[in-house]
């Protein structure tokens, strides 16, 4: 299973908007676990340059500047790494499993590539397997007290994010949410 978490250019439009009005991703990071004992096996974390400059709203949330991104390459740049990572796997999960999908279906029609990603056949959105906790959503930050019963307060970064949505998903398979 892979665990993985984007940030990005912003929030997606209508399915029917433009490819290129779009958002872009600017971070991903992922972690490959064992399907049966949780385990990590993987990780990859990358940053991505989107080409143009970020809205004040993306830098205050994530803490990624233009300055930052500047000397990255583009997402592109990272495809063949990133397909051999997902390869073979049989499931992706992530806090709002819908959204990180959209942005890398956007990202991947950009690059022509999307028959040639290897996307796992399951697809596991720890929001919705948190429902029943609360009987609402759940923000991963909530999320995580619950399961870990601490505070995560590093949030909107893609790989301590990830950290905290894999400390949630054993804790979601070991109270049989998963």
């Amino acid at each position: 299973m892979i665990v993985f978490d984007t940030e990005t250019t912003g929030l997606p439009k209508v399915d029917s908007a433009p490819l290129e009005s779009q958002p872009q991703i600017i971070e991903f990071a992922g972690i490959k676990l064992h399907d049966e004992t949780l385990e990590e096996l993987d990780r990859i974390e990358f940053l991505a340059n989107p080409g143009r400059p970020l809205e004040e709203i993306i830098i205050k949330i994530t803490g990624l500047t233009d300055d930052v991104l500047r000397d990255q390459p583009p997402f592109g740049a990272n495809f063949s790494r990133l397909a051999e990572f997902f390869l073979g796997e049989r499931a992706m999960c992530a806090h709002f499993v819908g959204f990180d999908r959209s942005l890398l279906t956007y990202e991947l029609r950009r690059l022509g590539k999307m028959d040639r990603f290897p996307w796992p056949q399951k697809h596991i959105c720890t929001v919705e397997a948190s429902m029943p906790l609360r009987g609402h959503k759940l923000k991963l930050g909530v999320l995580h007290e619950i399961a870990c019963d601490y505070v995560f307060e590093d949030a909107h970064r893609a790989m301590p994010d990830v950290e905290a949505l894999v400390r949630c998903v054993r804790w979601l398979r070991k109270e049989g949410h998963l």
